[in-house]
This record gives structure tokens, C-alpha cells and sequence, in this order.
């Protein structure tokens, strides 16, 4: 019977990774280790609610956590764990105000996106651009790869819509995204860059759709106030914003006008930036 419910539990767990470009939070969810809790109806479609790992931790004053996993300050962050290549050589410090936080070398790509009659070429783990391939004879003789009706030379960076996915086209691309030799899932590390606004419960505020990575936190203040909503789903989990528990569709009130913060798939209030928005 065990080795059924675990079979059952990975089935899950691969179905909703397949689905994190797809369904609203839930690439946000599964990097942090959270559990997906399933639709009401039992069905495979988008989770209703996910268990976190970090709201169930009292946070030790010297010490990170990153994926149910503790790291006492000063101790070494292995490199192996990290699966975003942008973020590199980690650690454990406190800073002037004596919070521990993840610390990591600062990655900066100066590459312009082409120049002249050159283009930038990428491997799939890099974080910034390893080659460059100029001259029009030689750009037209390389490989090319179609993906959501655009065209990309070989070495070129593919973001597929409708997945949490990084590709580079190669010359051996066979459309498929669950290749690792031309993709690698979208990792957004953001236990190590908003790891106290985690425990804070602060809200993750995105740009444009949920499936993506958070671009800033958001935090309560004396002045927010929750605007009740509709439960159509009728979800029995709470997002927990600050001190505050929210429920399924009531919003929550931020300064930034043109941000939406409510709860939709708990454990977190979740935020949108929109595109514009009236003054």
C-alpha cells in the first residue's frame, strides 16, 4: 500500500511540475518544496492549495533555510542545490541588522542581445552568453529551431510560452522540453533572495501572469485592509499575509496602485504588476 501512495505522490508531483507554466503560483510552490493539495474534485488540473515547508519552521535567528533545509550563518551553501547558474557561490551571513540572509557573488553579463553582424550564442547552464558567432555566411550556415512560430539561430535563447522552461537551440533540438541537453527548468532562487519576506509572509508580486518570477515582495501595513470575495472554488485553505489570514478570493489593499494582491492559491497572498493602470 506505501509503495502505491508513493507512486501516487510522485505522479503528482511530476504532473504539476508539467503544469507550472501553466497554472497560477504553482512554479513559485514547487521551488520552495511546497506540497501541492489537490483540486477538490480530485482531479489533476491546477491545485487548490499548496503546504509549505517554511511556514512550518520557527525561524532560528542564525540560521537559512532553502528547500526544508537549515544552513547555520557562516557555514558553506553547496553549489550543487542551486539550480539557477545566475546565482552563485552562496552563504550564510546575517546583515547589519543581524537577520540571517543568503549572500551571493554578484553575476554580471555586460552582453548586448547582437552588435554589427554578430549574434550571442548560449549553453544551456550558463548564465550569461559563451560564444559569439559573427558574419552573415557565417549566422545563415548555422542551425535553426522553431518554437511558438519564431525562428532561432543555434546558440539562441527560447523561452517557451506556457512553461517554466529555459531553452537554448541546438543543433540537435527535437522540439521537446524535457530535454536537458538544450533545456533546464526556470529557477527563480527566491528562498535566497526574499528569504525574509518568506517568513514574514509578505506577498510575491509578479509582472503580467503568476508563472513566472517574482519581481518583489509586498508587506501589510497599518493601513491594509482586506476587500471580501468571492469563493467560487470553495477552497478551504487561508493565505496568511503578515498577522492576517485571508481567504479564498478576498483581495488585500497595498499602496502601488497598479498591483492586485490577493488570495488565490494559498499559503500566500499573491500580487500582479499590471501593465497600466489608471492614475
Amino acid at each position: 500500500m506505501k509503495s502505491v501512495i508513493y507512486f501516487m505522490v510522485l505522479f503528482l508531483g511530476s504532473a504539476y511540475a508539467d503544469m507550472a507554466g501553466e497554472c497560477a503560483m504553482v512554479g513559485f510552490y514547487l521551488e520552495m518544496a511546497c506540497t501541492p493539495v489537490p483540486a477538490a474534485d480530485n482531479s489533476t488540473l491546477c491545485p487548490d492549495a499548496f503546504d509549505c515547508p517554511d511556514l512550518r519552521i520557527s525561524p532560528d535567528p542564525n540560521t537559512c533555510y532553502y528547500k526544508g533545509a537549515s544552513y547555520k550563518t557562516g557555514s558553506p551553501f553547496p553549489q550543487s542545490v542551486i539550480k539557477n547558474p545566475c546565482t552563485m557561490n552562496c552563504g550564510c551571513s546575517t546583515d547589519y541588522k543581524g537577520v540571517p540572509q543568503f549572500t551571493c557573488a554578484a553575476v554580471d553579463c555586460v552582453d548586448a542581445e547582437g552588435f554589427g553582424d554578430c549574434i550571442l550564442t548560449h549553453e544551456v547552464d550558463a548564465c550569461c552568453s559563451t560564444g559569439t558567432v559573427c558574419g552573415k555566411d557565417a549566422i545563415a550556415s548555422l542551425k535553426t529551431c522553431e518554437v511558438d512560430g519564431v525562428i532561432y539561430k543555434e546558440g539562441q535563447i527560447i523561452e517557451p510560452a506556457n512553461t517554466r522552461k529555459t531553452c537554448v537551440c541546438t543543433a540537435q533540438w527535437n522540439g521537446r522540453y524535457d530535454d536537458p541537453t538544450s533545456c533546464r527548468d526556470l529557477d527563480c532562487a527566491v528562498e535566497i533572495h526574499f528569504q525574509d519576506m518568506i517568513f514574514s509572509k509578505c506577498a510575491p508580486v509578479f509582472f503580467a501572469n503568476q508563472m513566472g518570477c517574482p519581481v518583489s515582495f509586498v508587506c501589510p501595513t497599518e493601513k491594509t485592509k482586506v476587500i471580501r470575495g468571492l469563493n467560487a472554488r470553495g477552497v478551504t485553505a487561508q493565505c496568511f499575509y503578515g498577522n492576517m489570514t485571508v481567504n479564498v478570493g478576498d483581495q488585500v489593499t497595498v499602496e502601488e496602485k497598479c498591483t492586485k494582491c490577493v488570495c488565490d492559491v494559498p499559503p500566500y497572498v499573491s500580487c500582479t504588476l499590471k501593465n497600466s493602470c489608471d492614475d
